[in-house]
């Protein structure tokens, strides 16, 4: 049963496509199912196609129209946007170059003999396409100036870094070398300096120095006072007080 609908419906869209055909009418996304029927009913040959298949072949007729206008308006859109492209092509090549505070009505005749110009048919495409150039230079400008003003700054920055390191350390090897030796004379004057003041320092204890005083009966009450003995002198008042020391025992 579905199998002889289906073949139905294949056949009288056949028959529907041809009527077409001999009325030279083709099927808009904004033809009326009114307008469609009118057309297919003034022939014989519509008197025995169903409704339904009529109403089905429409349909099926409506949806090609509209992937048709669907891939036109993308065909025009690329071909527009190649023209827009050679438009601000054009723009930029002008000279002298186009200032950001251009005006579009002062400029235009520049350019009314280029083929660029006369591809936007539109006055109002062209003075659109002129203010998307205005805005991108704008911008474009002002991207270049915050860079520019970066640069410097990093430049400013590492000048005065190479002045003061130039300023802090000699430019050449003699003068280093130089520099070099006058750090070894001062250390030697420094040297100097310090041994001269612990000179200074140890001739007067030397001088105030007295002799170490002993008691009574480490001594055996030997008067001590004077230069300070030697050892030999030492070892031998020291056997004396031993001797003594027996007798007393």
């Amino acid at each position: 049963r579905s199998s002889d609908l289906k073949a139905r419906y294949h056949d009288e869209k056949k028959i529907i496509k041809d009527i077409l055909r001999d009325k030279a009418f083709l099927v808009e996304v904004n033809t009326s199912f009114e307008d469609f029927v009118t057309v297919i009913s003034s022939t014989k040959r519509a008197t025995t196609l169903d409704a339904g298949n009529i109403k089905l072949a429409f349909n099926s007729l409506l949806e090609k129209a509209e992937a048709r206008e669907r891939e036109r308006e993308k065909e025009e859109a690329r071909k527009m946007k190649r023209k827009e492209s050679l438009f601000k092509s054009m723009l930029k090549q002008a000279a002298p170059p186009i200032e950001v505070d251009a005006v579009w009505e002062d400029i235009r005749d520049k350019f009314i003999k280029e083929p660029a110009f006369e591809d936007i048919t539109l006055e109002s495409e062209r003075k659109r396409i002129f203010k998307d150039y205005i805005h991108a230079l704008e911008h474009e400008c002002q991207h270049h100036h915050f860079k520019n003003k970066k640069h410097s700054k990093k430049a400013k920055k590492h000048h005065r870094k190479r002045s003061r390191s130039r300023s802090d350390s000699p430019e050449t090897d003699g003068e280093r070398e130089k520099e070099k030796k006058e750090k070894e004379r001062d250390r030697d004057r420094e040297k100097e300096k310090d041994n001269e003041k612990d000179k200074a320092r140890q001739r007067p204890e030397a001088k105030h120095k007295s002799p170490k005083k002993r008691s009574g009966k480490d001594s055996g009450n030997w008067d001590t006072s004077g230069s300070e003995l030697s050892e030999g002198e030492l070892e031998k008042r020291r056997r004396t007080l031993l001797e003594q020391l027996d007798d007393d025992q």
